[in-house]
């Protein structure tokens, strides 16, 4: 299914469980809805570079934690803007946020680091899909059983639509670029950074003349590199090199290396 025969109860359907924690947030919580809707964007973008289910893993949470977790991701979107200034390591390397959600070395450091690419990421979901399903001071309602929209105040579109939406459709891919399909984020364990050439060899002796680029995170202030990013000629290289999973964990020369792919959540 292409992206422009996506409805917008196809979009409600398929972001039932990210309405009911924008209305759980919204209501609940007394948060801002125009910052909710920035917070939702942020952790559908997580989801987009393999962080899988991490709306589900937020909604189960209490809610003194996902205000915590709420609040932390708007720390995260400062980070991601135009002209934003790097974070200090030692101010956010024990938040609740990196705490609950990664399995891995994070910070913000992550999310200045990947800037551009998450925030051209950021501003897309944010346009094609938090826009369109989350209202001014609620999300949009469906009845599911008539595929119809409910007509309630601050909802995003009250006209009735019937749904076009095919069970056996391939999945929903937003517009890519080749950077988008064919690169890698890639995470350090602290005091244990590669460098570029050790990344290229790693990949390039295991298989092959696959890497168009290697690019390592140049932190100011004599703080070690945390992140990198690889770039590879052709996108169908990923599924080898991670084996078909989201993320893959690497040894290099007795140092760790994380790696895992942007990829858009499937229907």
């Amino acid at each position: 299914m292409s992206s422009t025969s996506i409805t917008l109860v196809d979009l409600l359907l398929f972001y039932t469980l990210e309405r009911v924690l924008f209305n759980r947030i919204v209501n609940q919580l007394g948060k801002n809805p125009n910052l909710v809707k920035k917070a939702m964007a942020l952790w559908l973008m997580l989801e987009e570079i393999g962080y899988y289910d991490l709306t589900r893993t937020i909604h189960s949470l209490n809610n003194h934690t996902i205000e915590a977790v709420f609040d932390e991701a708007l720390s995260c979107l400062d980070c991601i803007q135009p002209g934003a200034e790097e974070p200090v390591e030692s101010d956010n390397d024990t938040s609740v946020f990196f705490r609950l959600i990664f399995d891995e070395p994070m910070n913000q450091r992550f999310f200045y680091y990947n800037r551009e690419f998450m925030h051209r990421r950021f501003v897309h979901i944010m346009v094609t899909v938090c826009g369109k399903i989350f209202g001014e001071r609620e999300a949009v309602e469906i009845d599911e059983s008539s595929g119809r929209l409910v007509a309630k105040g601050g909802g995003g579109g009250e006209v009735a639509r019937q749904s076009r939406l095919n069970p056996n459709a391939s999945e929903f891919v937003p517009g890519q670029s080749h950077e988008d399909t064919s690169t890698m984020f890639l995470t350090f364990s602290k005091g244990f950074a590669l460098t570029p050439q050790e990344i290229f060899n790693f990949f390039t002796l295991k298989w092959g003349d696959v890497v168009q680029n290697v690019v390592v995170e140049q932190p100011v202030g004599g703080q070690a590199p945390l992140y990198g990013r690889v770039i590879f000629k052709w996108p169908t290289t990923i599924p080898l090199v991670l084996n078909g999973q989201p993320k893959a964990k690497f040894i290099v020369g007795r140092k760790y290396l994380w790696a895992r792919i942007y990829k858009p959540r499937r229907r």
